[in-house]
């Protein structure tokens, strides 16, 4: 008991001070700001970041207009996050100023969790993934995205991203999906861990669940191999069970899961690519223990041969990364500093941009 304390004392003011800083300062180099928006149809209000598209130092893009050669980029958050998390991410991008950026936040997700649930949970719903998808593109209408649009998207963002783009091709030209959450791609063992109780995942009912959870993000909790055993210091373990307990009401992502997966509606439960001509990137670890890498290459349809995958889709590009689970490689590296040299390039490349 004393050094759970201890732990969460330290931990605590790490994440606190350094950690509240660095978020920060990659919202400040974002140039993110949070903003939000009602959507009349799904009578929602959608909260989100954007970076309003700047050249030669003044603004240039009017929301009121559609400007339909805008240069825009979309991202989709995972699971258990805010729209402003993936903000180092973007920073880090080095994303031209004439392009605009838009975060849009999913509905059972940061704000939608302070402002509707927390305020009046006897009439909450939980979001299916029609519910998510609707949303997702009245607010494309609503912000008034070109017609000139790329995406991003990881985990359940990238399921979001997959799905929307299918929806919505007249606006999402190219997108970069890691390890989407397509429901048939789902680790099926997470699945019945999930079900039957005996896998906390996103659900935390002691430290010891958030150390299995990070092992599961690298390469497993059971691969003994790899080179970085805990890729996240033991002393943060009982500030991250503490602060999840904060984060949402107890059980409610447990909840939003066994919602999700429990979704038999077309296109979302479909077993092979619904979408056969959209372009795309498809990034997927090896060793993913959430997202299960052999499904995904199912799912579209890729064959390998020495080293190099083809998908019967002409216009999906597959590329594994190795020694790699969903979220940690096995040295410790993050995923999305090993993936951000071939995002950058492969979002930069917009059908209009002569800016």
């Amino acid at each position: 008991r004393a050094q759970r304390e201890v732990e969460a004392l330290v931990g605590g003011v790490v994440l606190k001070t350094i950690g509240k800083a660095a978020q920060n300062i990659a919202l400040t180099k974002s140039r993110l700001v949070a903003k939000e928006v009602y959507l009349p149809q799904c009578g929602y209000t959608m909260y989100y970041h954007e970076r309003e598209a700047v050249v030669d130092g003044k603004g240039k893009f009017d929301q009121d207009k559609r400007n339909l050669n805008q240069p825009t980029i979309l991202f989709f958050h995972g699971i258990t996050q805010r729209s402003e998390d993936l903000a180092g991410f973007i920073a880090s991008l080095d994303i031209p100023p004439h392009v605009r950026i838009l975060c849009p936040e999913q509905m059972g997700h940061g704000r939608d969790i302070d402002n509707r649930l927390r305020a009046d949970p006897d009439n909450y719903t939980l979001p299916t993934h029609h519910l998510m998808l609707e949303s997702n593109s009245e607010f494309l209408d609503v912000v008034n995205c070109s017609s000139n649009t790329n995406s991003f998207g990881i985990s359940l963002g990238g399921a979001a991203c997959y799905y929307l783009q299918h929806h919505r091709p007249d606006i999402i030209k190219r997108t970069v999906l890691v390890s989407p959450a397509i429901l048939c791609c789902v680790d099926k063992g997470l699945v019945n861990g999930i079900r039957e109780g005996t896998n906390n995942f996103c659900c935390f009912e002691s430290r010891h669940d958030v150390k299995l959870l990070m092992r599961d993000l690298s390469t497993g909790r059971d691969d003994y191999t790899r080179e970085k055993w805990d890729p996240v210091p033991q002393f943060f373990l009982e500030s991250v069970y503490r602060q999840s307990k904060k984060g949402a009401p107890a059980g409610h992502f447990r909840a939003l899961l066994l919602n999700l997966l429990a979704n038999t509606d077309s296109p979302f439960s479909a077993m092979k690519d619904v979408d056969a001509d959209s372009h795309r990137l498809v990034m997927w670890p090896v060793k993913d223990r959430i997202i299960n890498y052999e499904e995904g290459k199912r799912f579209f349809e890729v064959s390998s041969s020495g080293g190099d995958f083809a998908s019967k889709r002409s216009n999906t590009e597959f590329e594994s990364i190795t020694y790699c689970g969903h979220v940690f490689h096995s040295d410790g590296r993050g995923i999305l500093d090993i993936i951000k040299p071939r995002v950058r390039d492969y979002l930069l490349d917009f059908m209009h941009d002569d800016m």
